[in-house]
């Protein structure tokens, strides 16, 4: 039986959506997908401060203390109701607006707050291998858009229908330059030579929590050059490993690439020694949480 969410509408448990919503409309809007854990939010601070960050450049107004208060009242009521695992997804929209692209003059947003359980497993120190999927779908360039998590996902879902079930455990896409950008959930990381890299998103794609953090603490603490670089399909077949990650799951090892369909063959690489560290240096930040002072941003909050 698939045990329904809890769900906050600007404070207000099992609220109500206008009709008139620009996140409904036109996608206009951010969100986050946070992991929960013994009911706290491990990587919070890194959330929040994105959500602000990418409101700014929206232009929606972001009151983080507001955001901060419905966020934890909910997180009472999921506790009251007995869960403490799962997953907290956070949508912020410009709010309800009138016919047409043009901005309201009062914009009053729209913060909608779900949690949804799940059965807690145990952190492991072993990354998940998995096989993963060339997509067909291609990702446009907008470097208007580029590293948000906005609601404009329909790439996303089109490049997720091509495969059915568990067939994957995730899809990489290419952008319409057939560069490496991402895949389906998650960002991705190439090993070369003990340097890690992830494809830089100056033109599109999500810049997720995950790979902030593998790039602004995990790797330099486990003393890993790391950099971001345009990354095409070929630079990734010769890497030595090959990981995704994302805030929900952590790290995952990428074994094998199926890219027969498209003429490409099947690329495979090993579950490696940095692979390994990274899962490893993961395990005790979903229990302690990341220092609130690392990643609060001033300009931003």
């Amino acid at each position: 039986m698939t045990i329904q969410p809890l769900v906050s509408i600007n404070g207000r448990i099992d609220g109500a959506l206008s009709p008139f919503e620009r996140g409904l409309a036109y996608g206009d809007g951010l969100f986050e997908t946070c992991r929960l854990r013994a009911g706290q939010v491990p990587l919070w601070p890194l959330h929040r401060s994105r959500l602000a960050r990418a409101c700014e450049r929206l232009k929606i107004p972001c009151d983080t203390v507001w955001v901060q208060a419905c966020v934890d009242a909910l997180l009472v009521q999921a506790a009251t109701s007995g869960v403490s695992d799962g997953t907290v997804k956070i949508i912020l929209t410009r709010g309800p607006g009138g016919r047409g692209y043009r901005l309201p003059e009062q914009v009053e947003p729209t913060l909608c707050i779900l949690v949804y359980p799940t059965t807690p497993g145990a952190e492991s120190a072993e990354p998940e291998a998995i096989t993963t999927y060339l997509c067909h779908q291609r990702l446009s360039v907008s470097p208007a858009l580029a590293g948000l998590k906005h609601l404009n996902r329909l790439e996303h879902v089109l490049a997720r229908a091509e495969w059915e079930g568990n067939a994957y455990g995730e899809g990489l896409l290419l952008d319409l330059d057939e560069r490496l950008v991402e895949a389906t959930v998650s960002n991705v990381f190439a090993v070369r030579a003990g340097r890690l890299v992830t494809p830089v998103l100056d033109r599109n794609g999500v810049a997720g929590v995950m790979r902030e953090l593998i790039l602004t603490r995990l790797a330099p603490e486990l003393q890993l050059p790391v950099s971001e670089a345009p990354l095409r399909l070929e630079a990734l077949a010769q890497a030595d490993e090959v990981l995704v990650c994302n805030s929900s799951y952590g790290i995952k090892a990428v074994v094998a690439l199926d890219a027969d369909d498209q003429g490409l063959g099947r690329y495979h690489w090993p579950v490696g020694p940095v692979t390994r560290a990274l899962a490893q240096a993961l395990v005790p930040l979903w229990a302690q949480g990341v220092p609130e002072a690392d990643y609060l941003a001033p300009s931003a909050l």
